[in-house]
């Protein structure tokens, strides 16, 4: 059985009569993406927004409740062996060719601890017997869109002060601490912060056996228990309102989360660790039972992302975008400067809705986009003791 065999190419049929349902999180679903996208495409769009697990549970249940699936790359190892996914056809993307490299380096010097993690470019292609791989092939499991380097934030620390991991489990911020809940993210802080402490030496940092399991867990739960953690958090807005309340805090805080306490005028610092950052990338995928009249309005919308505008719009809440040379001419000169290549902020920035995020003569944590994603450490990422890990961690952060 070939790719092409596990699914036709669909005919072109009448535009969408109903709203192509899209699957995801706050992170893509943003009111100004979704305006953008009706006004180009001229389609109705319906944005489910859950949090990360819950997103994955209904990508991989409810293949019938979406047409585009909008996660984390990493999803994919969960997702695809259920079948609720179909193969993307990539000669009907427009840019496909144009499309940059996925990131493949990894800081090997930092001292962080050795990790695999998951790399898109390793489950981005489907192979002829309809599993998933790096050899090339005219078939995609996901298509490479938003991606970043991530740390932490802080509040009420001396600028700079705060340099690695180790700092979310220092007892000196204990009560104002928040974590990431889903496993295939919050773990890896821990093992970054209990490796920066010397409590944890993994032999591999992003695929831990069960005996490593058991021994994070344990000591995330005793952490839990003694009142640690000020803000366990699935949705980021949760943990935006603990660092919009707390005059002093730390810890899991994304990009987009960042921009808006800014644009609250929140003190925040992102801190580049000296272990490296935890990269991650998103993409788009399609529901194996997507309506007919959805897969062109789901292919018009995956060349779009593609074509500049999105990549813009995302770029202003701190995220990278492959096809970078079609979102160039959507950023002024001094956006480009500030958000890819590093460069003091000659002029404001601001978000995508227009507020001011950073004065001029700022710069972004970490430098240009080349010296940032060269810092990653450790991808998100689905271990192979997955199962057993969610099990655990959400029983050692709820019981």
């Amino acid at each position: 059985m070939s790719a092409t065999d596990l699914m036709p190419l669909a005919p072109r049929v009448n535009r969408v009569r109903e709203p192509m349902r899209v699957l995801g999180t706050t992170v893509t679903h943003t009111a100004a993406l979704k305006r953008a996208a009706v006004e180009d495409l001229g389609i109705d769009l319906e944005f489910i927004s859950l949090d990360g697990t819950e997103a994955q549970r209904w990508g991989a249940l409810h293949s019938d409740r979406f047409d585009v699936y909008d996660q984390w790359f990493h999803d994919i190892d969960l997702i695809w062996p259920t079948g609720s996914l179909q193969p993307i056809d990539a000669k009907r993307i427009n840019r496909w060719s144009e499309i940059e490299a996925l990131p493949r380096i990894r800081n090997r010097d930092s001292g962080a601890p050795m990790a695999s993690g998951s790399e898109p470019s390793e489950r981005l292609f489907v192979q002829m017997d309809g599993t998933l791989g790096d050899a090339a092939t005219e078939w995609v499991s996901m298509l490479p869109t938003v991606h970043n380097a991530d740390s932490f934030g802080v509040v009420g620390a001396e600028p700079g002060s705060v340099r690695n991991w180790d700092a979310l489990l220092d007892p000196a911020w204990a009560g104002n601490v928040s974590l990431q809940t889903d496993a295939a993210i919050g773990v890896l802080d821990m093992t970054l912060a209990l490796h920066a402490r010397g409590d944890m030496r993994p032999k591999d940092a992003g695929d831990l056996g069960l005996e490593e399991i058991d021994a994070l867990v344990g000591q995330v739960e005793a952490y839990r228990r003694n009142g640690h953690f000020g803000c366990l958090w699935a949705d980021e807005s949760d943990a935006v309102r603990a660092f919009a309340r707390n005059e002093r805090f730390i810890g899991s805080l994304w990009w987009p989360g960042f921009i808006k306490l800014r644009a609250l005028g929140v003190p925040v610092e992102l801190v580049t660790p000296t272990y490296g950052y935890r990269g991650w990338f998103g993409g788009l995928s399609l529901s194996a039972r997507a309506a007919a009249y959805h897969l062109d309005a789901a292919y018009d919308y995956f060349n779009w992302w593609y074509a500049g505008r999105a990549g813009a719009l995302m770029s202003r809440s701190g995220a990278y975008m492959m096809a970078q040379d079609t979102l160039r001419s959507y950023l002024t000169e001094a956006e480009w400067d500030f958000w890819y290549d590093g460069k003091p902020a000659a002029t404001e920035i601001r978000d995508a809705d227009g507020m001011v995020v950073f004065r001029a003569g700022e710069r972004r944590e970490g430098g240009s986009y080349a010296e940032r994603m060269a810092r990653v450490a450790i991808w998100d990422t689905v271990m192979c003791e997955h199962n057993y890990l969610v099990r655990r961690w959400e029983h050692a952060l709820t019981r």
